[in-house]
């Protein structure tokens, strides 16, 4: 599994794109990205835009 760290600039794209938090757990889910429970908490508290902007 890969870990935000190790995301492409295409995947960057494609999670700058989601609408919402599903979208993008279901987005890492099918691109294997491993999340952090830090990561997870961010996503289902809202804040996941926040967490797309740092540097993992």
């Amino acid at each position: 599994m890969a870990s935000f760290n190790e995301l492409t600039p295409e995947q960057m794209d494609k999670a700058r794109a989601c609408k919402d938090s599903d979208e993008l757990v279901a987005l890492a889910k099918s691109e294997g990205v491993e999340l952090t429970d830090d990561q997870l908490d961010a996503i289902a508290g809202g804040s996941w835009y926040d967490c797309m902007n740092e540097t993992w």
